[in-house]
């Protein structure tokens, strides 16, 4: 005779409302493939007994156990008052579910889930299965009210998850434990490790992780297992790599000692390399290589994912991809991110792809990445692919943003959407986010999002749309409220950093950035008032406050931390509010000064607006190649042609100094400014001065020219060699400054 554990449904379960509560009908994200609803099942503070929970998968009853409080009837003087509500829990082929065996669905991942009135019944196609089968439990039973349904789910695609890839500040080790916890509960079921900027994986792909790494991996790896997400570690030795059997070896001999840490499932990447490593025959040569001496020599070894070198339609040429194909084992899955590197997938893309290599390609998404539009949170929608290419590819993942609880927000759309992808919608999903990921503040939260959407111009084309839909400028009095709107917002989502310091940490410089520029908008219309008004002491004393509150929300710096890799200068609204508020504060200012001459000493000199350039001489373009935010004593270049990986290593943010109405030049891939002598500096022992590193512009014939000022002396800049000097006593109009739109 099995024994029965007595379980009453914890107080944990139940989350905060917000001020809209779901009585009747429960969302449960990703939606489900087949779900009917009917009323109310019973309350949640029901006692529940629990069948079958000693032969399901471990993990799918640990999170069961863990969100409700086991309650012991035998030690407990209160009498039970409620009939317990039976729950029943197992895999196909269990016992305790043999007489729901006709209802699993027959698809790897499947999960059979009913509640009504007297019983719960979870039963999984396989531990995967079970597993999204309680997490869809737990989503119904954090309301009030558990309602009746039947639910028939499986997902549309088999691979779905996340690919760390990005440039930049790789995620910390507790964001990525989190995003596993949370990909668990999402549904997605692989998380690819493949940071760029981590030198084991690759510039010193050949050495072996540090002991103290090392465990981070392996608890990595078995954060992963609990959470059914495979954990992918990728090697990427495409830089250096020598085609000789010693390197072939290497690759193998690193990937076993990843394997001796639990990794069971391995990526090789070739993306954004040129010359020897970008051989397609070769690449092709080494999968197959490890694929014979490594994975088919372990039996628990998931076949290879590969990032090629032309991993977009745009960048395709030759017979690359036809060789790949070809020559590499069929079971070696292939990544691509469509017809650019920046793209939605569509499902002629896939056509075309899938034709090239002979097999489904493995989709690595390039969104909501921004480690090329870093000044820029992604948190808009999530829109653009096509709804009927699950059948078509192998994988789906996501890069994501190096924030990774801001990240949060597509990545629960993009769970949505692999998991039920006919069905998906971009604007429901994108509202769930909202109260799943925040909802003490969810309204709040929303109104940030809105206005942190599109990507501003970049070298890839990508755009998105209906960012600050809520922004109106009629009149003065709309103006007045959407200017007081993000300034309510965003003190209401600092407010809430309590329940969510880990969110905060992330979006708080573009927070306080909006917040900034919610005042700067209301000083705005002050001084539309005055100038009404015909009051010139009002006016100066609100464009000079507008003026302050500009200076401190240009100085907020993300990321700007030791040892930092890339620090942003967040930008808000970069597609509407922003641009709108300095064009209608400049046209204010052009029409005060033709109506008054009182403080006319407060408005700097300007002949460059502030905002972001490419640096060119002779059609040249001043570089970065050294992006570090910490390296000092170098200095950037001119190279030929537009870097399309990371285009921000081009551009720079010109400034204007409210000090001295000289300009600053900085550049935008990781915030280092330009020195005296024409080399980068960032240190502590040299850090900014607008005394020193300002400069005069002056124009002539559509050329610049740039000289030094204050205590740096008068030294006009020119270009010697692939590099600028500041020597020249001659003035010297050989820059072109390009803007940025």
């Amino acid at each position: 005779m099995k024994k029965y554990s007595t379980l009453f449904i914890a107080a944990a379960l139940a989350t905060v409302l917000t001020s809209q509560t779901w009585a009747q009908t429960v969302t449960v994200s990703p939606l489900p493939q087949e779900i009917t609803w009917g009323e109310k099942a019973f309350d949640n503070n029901q006692p529940i007994t629990v069948k079958g929970d000693r032969t399901a998968d471990a993990d799918a009853v640990a999170i069961l156990k863990k969100a409700i409080n086991i309650y012991d009837t035998k030690k407990s003087a209160k009498p039970q008052k409620a009939t317990p509500v039976s729950l029943v829990i197992g895999e196909a082929g269990d016992a305790a579910v043999s007489r729901f065996a006709k209802k699993i669905p027959a698809r790897k991942e499947g999960y059979y889930l009913k509640i009504t009135p007297h019983e719960i019944i979870i039963a999984g196609r396989d531990a995967s299965g079970t597993f999204y089968g309680v997490q869809t439990l737990l989503q119904i039973m954090s309301q009030p009210q558990v309602m009746q349904c039947e639910i028939s789910d499986y997902p549309s695609v088999g691979c779905r998850g996340v690919i760390e890839g990005f440039y930049g500040n790789p995620w910390s080790h507790a964001d990525r434990l989190r995003q596993l916890e949370f990909y668990g509960k999402n549904k997605m079921n692989i998380y690819v490790y493949g940071p760029k900027d981590d030198p084991w994986h690759r510039d010193r792909w050949r050495e072996p992780y540090p002991e103290t790494h090392n465990g981070k991996i392996r608890e990595l790896v078995e954060a992963a297992h609990r959470n059914k997400v495979q954990f992918v570690w990728a090697i990427h030795p495409g830089v250096d790599i020598k085609w000789i059997k010693e390197d072939s070896v290497n690759v193998v001999k690193k990937l076993e000692s990843m394997y001796d840490l639990g990794v069971r499932t391995f990526a090789v990447f070739f993306d954004d390399i040129w010359g020897e490593g970008a051989k397609g025959d070769k690449q092709a040569g080494l999968l197959n290589y490890i694929t014979d001496n490594f994975v088919r020599k372990h039996k628990d070894v998931e076949p290879l994912i590969m990032c090629p070198t032309q991993y977009n339609k745009g960048w395709s040429h030759g017979d690359y991809l036809s060789t790949l194909g070809t020559m590499m084992y069929p079971e070696v899955r292939i990544m691509w991110t469509g017809n650019s590197v920046v793209d939605m997938i569509g499902e002629n893309d896939m056509q075309w792809i899938n034709g090239q290599i002979r097999r489904k390609a493995f989709i690595w998404l390039n969104y909501p990445v921004n480690d090329y539009c870093q000044s820029r949170l992604l948190m808009g929608k999530t829109y653009g692919n096509d709804l009927n290419i699950h059948d078509m590819v192998s994988g789906f993942c996501s890069n994501p943003m190096e924030y990774a609880e801001a990240s949060k927000v597509s990545l629960y759309s993009i769970a949505d959407y692999t998991w039920n992808m006919p069905k998906y919608d971009s604007v429901s999903s994108w509202e769930r986010a909202m109260t799943a990921l925040m909802p003490t503040c969810t309204d709040a939260f929303q109104a940030f999002c809105e206005n942190n959407v599109d990507l501003g111009t970049t070298g890839h084309g990508l755009r998105r749309e209906d960012e600050s839909p809520n922004f109106t400028a009629a009149n003065i009095d709309d103006m007045a409220d959407s200017f007081e709107y993000l300034v309510w917002a965003a003190n209401n989502v600092l407010a809430d950093s309590i329940n969510h310091p880990e969110m905060l940490n992330e979006i708080a410089p573009w927070v306080n950035s909006m917040r900034l520029l919610g005042h700067r908008g209301q000083q705005y219309v002050s001084m539309l008032c005055a100038l009404h008004a015909g009051d010139s002491v009002a006016f100066i004393g609100h464009y000079r406050a507008q003026a302050e509150l500009e200076r401190r929300q240009k100085a907020i710096v993300s990321r700007n931390y030791p040892g930092s890799i890339v620090k942003a200068k967040p930008v808000v609204s970069g597609d509407v509010i922003t641009p709108w508020l300095t064009e209608h504060i400049a046209q204010t200012v052009k029409e005060y000064k033709q109506k008054h001459s009182y403080g006319l000493e407060y408005f700097p000199v300007q002949i460059l607006e502030d905002g972001e350039y490419f640096i060119k001489v002779n059609g040249e373009y001043l570089t970065d190649t050294q992006a570090n935010a910490d390296r000092t004593g170098d200095w950037p270049v001119f190279r030929k042609d537009r870097d399309v990986i990371n285009p921000q290593r081009q551009q720079w943010v010109i400034e204007q100094d409210s000090k001295n109405g000289r300009y600053r030049i900085t550049n935008k891939q990781d915030g280092r400014y330009i020195n005296e002598l024409g080399n980068f500096w960032r240190s502590k022992n040299n850090p900014y001065s607008p005394d020193w590193n300002t400069y005069n512009l002056a124009r002539k014939d559509g050329k610049w020219s740039i000289q030094n000022d204050g205590n740096a002396g008068h030294g006009f800049w020119m270009r010697e060699g692939d590099r600028i000097t500041s020597g020249s006593k001659q003035q010297q109009f050989v820059f072109e400054f390009e803007k940025i739109k």
